[in-house]
């Protein structure tokens, strides 16, 4: 996976537009980009795929972020996949519990400018 081409983010994000823009960002940093508009199926998504970094929405149709925490953190296959959660959920509480879950860190999308996300991605991804 040393390979920059190797390079790959599933982002789950329900907002069509953000998910667009994300999405281009990702692809012009030089990530391979799949998505999912829901919290269904994450898990089994990334055992197929095999991202680098997971993009995660917690405000999602099917099951929410937390729960797609929960399903990708138990699994041995997805458990080492880092996390970045993006929502607006902002209240502590939010943020303590998907940090405990698991997630590399938690930004709120409503403060945090795309590059930011990006730039976390890349520097993440060249430690690995």
């Amino acid at each position: 996976m040393s390979k920059q081409a190797e390079k790959k983010v599933l982002i789950v994000e329900d907002d069509a537009l953000l998910l667009k823009v994300l999405t281009e960002r990702c692809q012009e940093a030089g990530f391979k980009v799949d998505f999912l508009t829901s919290g269904l199926n994450v898990t089994e998504k990334a055992k197929k795929e095999h991202p680098t970094v997971i993009l995660l929405d917690l405000i999602l149709p099917g099951l929410d972020g937390f729960g797609v925490l929960r399903e990708l953190k138990a699994e041995a296959v997805t458990a080492a996949i880092p996390v970045v959660v993006m929502s607006n959920l902002s209240d502590a509480s939010e943020v303590k519990s998907a940090m405990a879950l698991g997630a590399e860190t938690f930004f709120v999308k409503a403060a945090t400018s795309v590059d930011q996300i990006i730039a976390f991605i890349e520097k993440k991804v060249s430690k690995t």
